[in-house]
């Protein structure tokens, strides 16, 4: 991955692009990687380039409690830099991926220089409103089998990169209510197990659902 693969800075020209390039560097990583902890100071501004992440936190338990979700391309916790305030959550890897990390100082340099570029944090913050929102009213109006069958057609990747017990927080869900809608669903012949993996054969039965 280069600096030309990230989306936010296709609008730039090309004197700001370079600019950019002194401050933004790019990391390969892992599934599990973590890519900053609940507490750090929001230095930069983390944009993931290739992969899936989540955003979640650690209950007195130790259980993760997902918060958010976030594929390719996507800018991760940038409220936090905006209003400077330590990130209130973490983040890892789901996927294995590329994330890029930039100097949030020089990024609010090159923001005030290119208002279309704050046009474009703003559309991020917006889509995660809006994310929200679906997401209550989804708690608030669709059973749980429509919650699970929703979560899959929209999520697949992350639906099988992740066990099921993690899905299952996602959802708001018990890993027995998850389980038992996933055997309805493979007996329907709407997904397929192969090694406790599912899989969708069918996706628009599947999109019935919901």
């Amino acid at each position: 991955m280069k600096i030309n693969d990230i989306e936010l800075f296709k609008i730039l020209p090309e004197h700001e692009l370079i600019y950019i390039t002194q401050f933004t560097k790019i990391f390969y990583k892992n599934k599990n990687d973590t890519i900053f902890l609940e507490g750090e100071k929001p230095d930069y501004l983390h944009i993931l380039l290739n992969g899936t992440a989540k955003v979640y936190r650690v209950d007195n338990k130790g259980n993760e409690l997902l918060l958010h979700n976030f594929k390719a391309q996507s800018l991760i916790a940038e409220l936090a830099n905006l209003e400077n305030m330590h990130f209130p959550a973490s983040c890892k890897m789901i996927t294995d991926g590329y994330i890029a990390k930039i100097r949030f100082q020089n990024f609010q340099d090159l923001m005030q220089r290119n208002p279309q570029l704050s046009v474009k944090v703003i559309s991020s913050l917006t889509k995660k409103m809006k994310f929200l929102d679906t997401v209550i009213q989804q708690n608030l109006l669709l059973s749980s089998q429509a919650k699970i069958a929703s979560f899959i057609y929209e999520n697949e990747d992350i639906f099988i990169a992740q066990k099921q017990h993690q899905v299952a927080s996602m959802l708001f869900i018990t890993p027995e209510t998850l389980s038992r809608n996933l055997k309805k669903f493979k007996d329907y012949g709407i997904l397929e197990n192969n090694k406790n993996k599912f899989t969708i054969i069918d996706r628009e039965k599947l999109k019935e659902f919901f």
